[in-house]
């Protein structure tokens, strides 16, 4: 409990941490979000004729006050959960977030689970049979994924398979007039293209970082032990191969999902997926400072919280952790 304690408490100041980068970033962007609202016309004209008008508006968004007011102001707002009103649409910036939000988990998350199996099992095959024409091939063409930017692979398959095949709608999440169950399956079809793409980034570092972890595991004594005395390749594999490389694995998908939010941005981008990925790429362009602090808060608190549960993970199940953890007591 006490290590918990500690893995909670460093993850609390990390989050308070971002919270402070979060607030500074947003201020040392340039422009001014008050000439975003009112735009510059009516912006230079208060700011030269009715100054105490273009005051009320700074406080009605707070925007007035000195650095360090406005940063107290925005930890206590975003203790409590008051987010603000967005600067482009005028909504509440939490109700424009978490709609935009699902989208982003519905595509994240179909990635994540495929790219789970999928890698898992080529890199758990590739590692054991380490130096084979299997291994060599997958080995090769992973590597040279891993090496493209998610955003080229994107543009490179919305080419090929999108404008010219036409196998896939160049963008968008759904086609116009659908509705039901149509709408759905619909769906699915317009997210197919970017989970491919998104599933096959990921597979490759799965499949790496697993056939690594295998082939290592492989050469150790207890398992070269084990195949000398002629055991079963399925208790092999299930007895002492899966044990060693399930905690790894599992704390390398932590990560993943920590990033789920914002490991998927840029490809939302290119195929005009309405997620949270581009409210920050509008946000940004739009100088809509709110909504951007909430899309770069989510996503901090994410990270630490998945490294926290990856950190648990690891303490919990890998003894060499645990063991040098007694040492140090």
């Amino acid at each position: 409990m006490k290590k918990v304690a500690g893995y909670l408490g460093k993850a609390i100041a990390l989050v308070l941490v971002a919270i402070s980068i979060n607030f500074l970033l947003i201020q040392l962007m340039p422009g001014d979000p008050i000439v975003n609202i009112l735009g510059e016309h009516e912006y230079f004209l208060l700011e030269t004729k009715h100054p105490e008008l273009l005051a009320e508006v700074r406080a009605q968004y707070g925007l007035d006050g000195t650095i360090v007011e406005q940063y107290f102001r925005f930890l206590q707002n975003t203790v409590t959960f008051r987010f603000g009103t967005s600067l482009s649409t005028g909504r509440r910036v939490i109700d424009v977030v978490l709609f935009r939000v699902r989208w982003t988990m519905l595509l994240a998350l179909s990635s994540i689970v495929i790219s789970a199996l999928v890698g898992g099992i080529l890199g758990v095959i590739a590692g054991f049979r380490k130096g084979s024409k299997f291994d060599s091939i997958l080995t090769f063409i992973f590597l040279l994924l891993e090496t493209i930017p998610a955003n080229c692979l994107a543009l490179i398959a919305l080419l090929i398979f999108g404008f010219k095949l036409r196998w896939f709608p160049l963008g968008g999440m759904a086609s116009g007039n659908v509705v039901g169950v149509a709408r759905v399956f619909d769906t699915i079809y317009h997210m197919a293209l970017p989970v491919i793409v998104l599933s096959l980034f990921r597979i490759s570092t799965n499949f790496l970082m697993v056939k690594s972890f295998v082939s290592q595991i492989r050469d150790e004594e207890f398992i070269t032990t084990a195949i000398a005395k002629g055991v079963p390749k399925k208790t092999l594999f299930g007895k002492h191969l899966m044990k060693s490389v399930v905690v790894p694995y599992a704390t390398l998908l932590c990560i993943q999902f920590g990033f789920i939010f914002s490991g998927s941005m840029l490809i939302e981008v290119v195929f005009s997926w309405q997620g949270m990925g581009t409210l920050i790429y509008e946000g940004v362009l739009k100088r809509d400072y709110p909504t951007v602090q909430l899309c770069f808060l989510i996503i901090s608190v994410c990270v630490i919280f998945f490294h926290f549960i990856a950190d648990i993970l690891a303490w919990k199940f890998d003894p060499r952790i645990k063991d040098g953890m007694q040492n140090e007591i």
